[in-house]
C-alpha cells in the first residue's frame, strides 16, 4: 500500500474575514491541503508566517496595511522556498505581471477562487506558474 502524500500547509493572507474562511472551508475539505493560520493584514500574514513555516501562502493583492505585491516580495526573499498565490479582483494585465515579477507563483481572480484554488494550488506545487484566464490574453 502506497503511503498517503502529506498535505500541504496554507497561510491564506486576506482583509476580507467571509472570503478568508470560505477559502479555509474549501481547502480543509480535501486531503492535499490544510490552512494552518489566516490574517488580516500583511504584517500579521508576515508573523504566521514566520511561525508556521507553510507550505503556500495565498495573499490578497488589496491589504488594508501594505499591497499583496510588496507582501509578495518580502515573503519570496525571507522564504525562497514558500509558493505564493495572488488573489485579486483587478483584471488589468500589469497586476498580474508585477505579481509575477514580485514571486508569485500564480494570480487568480477573487471571482474565480472557489472554483479554480485547488487546481491552481496543485499546478503551482508541481513547478506550474498560474495565472488567470481572465487576465491573460497573451499579455503575460
Amino acid at each position: 500500500m502506497k503511503p498517503r502524500p502529506r498535505r500541504k500547509s496554507v497561510v491564506i493572507i486576506d482583509d476580507h474575514i467571509f472570503l478568508r474562511q470560505g477559502l479555509e472551508r474549501i481547502l480543509n475539505a480535501t486531503d492535499e491541503f490544510f490552512v494552518c493560520e489566516e490574517a488580516g493584514n500583511a504584517a500579521d500574514g508576515l508573523d504566521a508566517v514566520r511561525e508556521m513555516r507553510p507550505d503556500a501562502v495565498i495573499v490578497d493583492v488589496g491589504l488594508p496595511d501594505i499591497s499583496g505585491i510588496e507582501l509578495t516580495k518580502q515573503l519570496v526573499a525571507e522564504f525562497p522556498g514558500v509558493i505564493v498565490l495572488i488573489l485579486s479582483m483587478h483584471e488589468e494585465a500589469e497586476y498580474a505581471v508585477r505579481a509575477m515579477q514580485a514571486g508569485a507563483r500564480g494570480y487568480i481572480m477573487k471571482n474565480e477562487a472557489v472554483d479554480t484554488l485547488q487546481n491552481a494550488l496543485r499546478d503551482v506545487f508541481a513547478g506550474k506558474r498560474l495565472f488567470s484566464t481572465t487576465v491573460l490574453d497573451g499579455t503575460v
